[in-house]
C-alpha cells in the first residue's frame, strides 16, 4: 500500500510539474508578443531582429474592394522599413490564445494597430514560435488588416457592456 501510494504521489508531482512548466512556456511566449509590439513602437530595429529566426518569414491578408489580397516578406526585409520617425506604429492586443507543445507554439492575437495615434485598423496576428537554444523564436507572423469589424475581436464579457 505504501509503494502504491508513494507511486501516485510521485506521478501527480510530475504531472503538476509539467502543467507548471507549460504554463510558465506561455508567459514566455507572452512576453516575446509584447517585446513584439514595444519594438515597433519604440521602433527598435535590434530588440525586433532578436525576436525572430533569421529564415522568418511573414503575410498579411487583406480585403480590399472584394478582393481578398495576400502579401508575403522575409522578415530580415521588413525590419529594414521599420524606422519612419513619422508613423510611429502603436499595436495593441485585445486578447490572446496560446498553444505550447514541446519546441513549437503559436500566439493567437486579436490586435488593434494606430499610426502615430490615429487608428488605422484591427485584426488577428498569428506568430509561430520555435524554442532554439537562444529560447523562443518567431518562426512566422501572420495577420489580417481590417479596417471595420474590430469588435468581433473583443472578448465576449466587454461585448455585451458598451
Amino acid at each position: 500500500m505504501k509503494k502504491f501510494i508513494l507511486i501516485i504521489f510521485v506521478l501527480s508531482t510530475i504531472t503538476g510539474l509539467s502543467q507548471q512548466s507549460a504554463e510558465t512556456e506561455k508567459k514566455i511566449i507572452l512576453e516575446k508578443v509584447n517585446l513584439f509590439f514595444q519594438s515597433l513602437e519604440n521602433q527598435d530595429t535590434a530588440l525586433y531582429s532578436s525576436l525572430f529566426l533569421p529564415e522568418a518569414q511573414g503575410w498579411a491578408v487583406r480585403l480590399r474592394n472584394d478582393s481578398i489580397i495576400y502579401t508575403s516578406w522575409r522578415n530580415s526585409d521588413r525590419v529594414k522599413r521599420l524606422i519612419n520617425p513619422s508613423a510611429i506604429v502603436q499595436e495593441k492586443l485585445i486578447s490572446y490564445e496560446i498553444k505550447v507543445h514541446e519546441q513549437i507554439a503559436m500566439a493567437w492575437v486579436p490586435y488593434t494597430l494606430s499610426i502615430s495615434g490615429k487608428f488605422s485598423h484591427c485584426g488577428v496576428d498569428l506568430f509561430t514560435f520555435i524554442k532554439t537554444s537562444q529560447g523562443w523564436k518567431i518562426n512566422s507572423c501572420s495577420f489580417t488588416i481590417e479596417p471595420n469589424g474590430c469588435g468581433v475581436f473583443e472578448p465576449k464579457e466587454k461585448q455585451g457592456n458598451h
